[in-house]
């Protein structure tokens, strides 16, 4: 199916930011982004209720060079060019292929991070909260509802009819097939296997061990690492969308409706969506090391970021290379 073509997205290009400049952007604002994060207060009754509480984040500054040292990472820079490869050829493409299929099953796989990770946060720290002592039940029970607002949006609690999105965007795209097992890709299901050992790992090790304890650490940085990524991978990709789905179908420039439904997977998780998950994230990282006597150490956060970084760029190459 060949689709008519669309340079709009080229036109106005120099407009457009690159994921390193919306990187840039977030890292240089993150202690406002910081002082106002807070967990939602809630209603205990219909005349009664609790108000939200800011988040506790230390050594805030110290965290913000972390970040800006990953964003200029060589490692960073690379996995961003291999990202931005690939939606160029993705925006690029004309026809539905095995190319596009490959694309569109593979994307989706790079970002199970909240079902295969921070929902496991969830899970773990839920499922062992009856034994922990109780002069940790407060920090403990906060950092669940930071991980509580990492997870939310993508199962539903603050998104109606987020696991539908990509579908929308994929059958506006005319590539409904791209499901099947043969559009695999193999660099996508290996990081989609790190993010599952990532998720369960030493879980049913002693509670009180380190092992278990930093396994729990590593697992939340890896959220943090995630959703700082996604936070700059959505954002690029948001400035293109629309116009790419209107080379497929121009009908739906005219469809309110029916273009949100199409372009909300993107335009769902871009602005400060996914960067605020990971301030969550961070969050529920130091409340839990505090809480548990684990130490929070920054020089950790950075060596996983960068690893993170570095497995989704490998995926994404293997993404452009498909859709070449």
């Amino acid at each position: 199916m060949d689709f008519p073509i669309n340079d709009i997205w080229i036109a106005s290009a120099r407009d457009r930011k690159s994921m390193q400049e919306f990187g840039r952007i977030f890292v240089s604002a993150l202690p406002k982004h910081i002082q106002v994060l807070q967990i939602p207060g809630r209603r205990i009754s219909t005349d009664a209720a609790i108000n939200s509480q800011l988040a506790k984040i230390d050594k805030i500054v110290e965290i913000q060079r972390a970040m800006q040292e990953v964003l200029v990472d060589p490692i960073t820079r690379q996995a961003e060019s291999h990202a931005e490869n690939t939606f160029k050829a993705f925006l690029e493409k004309r026809k539905v292929d095995v190319g596009l299929l490959k694309f569109l099953n593979g994307w989706y796989g790079t970002h199970k991070t909240t079902s295969l990770v921070s929902a496991k946060i969830i899970m773990r720290l839920a499922g062992d909260a009856i034994f922990i002592p109780l002069d940790q039940q407060i920090g403990y029970c906060k950092a669940m509802a930071h991980m509580h607002e990492v997870a939310k949006d993508d199962f539903g609690l603050g998104h109606k009819g987020h696991d539908g999105m990509y579908i929308h965007m994929t059958a506006a795209l005319k590539a409904t097939d791209w499901a099947e097992n043969k559009y695999e890709v193999l660099e996508c299901n290996e990081f989609s296997d790190f993010l599952y050992e990532t998720g369960v790992a030493e879980h049913k090790s002693l509670l009180n061990s380190d092992r278990h304890n930093e396994s729990i650490l590593k697992a939340m940085m890896i959220s943090i690492a995630s959703k700082i990524w996604n936070g700059r991978e959505f954002n690029y990709i948001a400035q293109y969308i629309e116009e790419k789905i209107i080379s497929v179908d121009p009908a739906l420039a005219n469809e309110a409706t029916s273009m949100r439904n199409a372009k909300g997977y993107v335009a769902g998780h871009a602005g400060e969506v996914e960067n605020k998950h990971g301030l969550h994230a961070l969050a529920a990282a130091q409340i839990f090391a505090r809480t548990r006597g684990v130490e929070f150490r920054i020089e950790r956060l950075k060596e996983v970021m960068l690893e993170y970084n570095e497995r989704v760029g490998r995926a994404f190459w293997a993404l452009h290379r498909a859709l070449m």
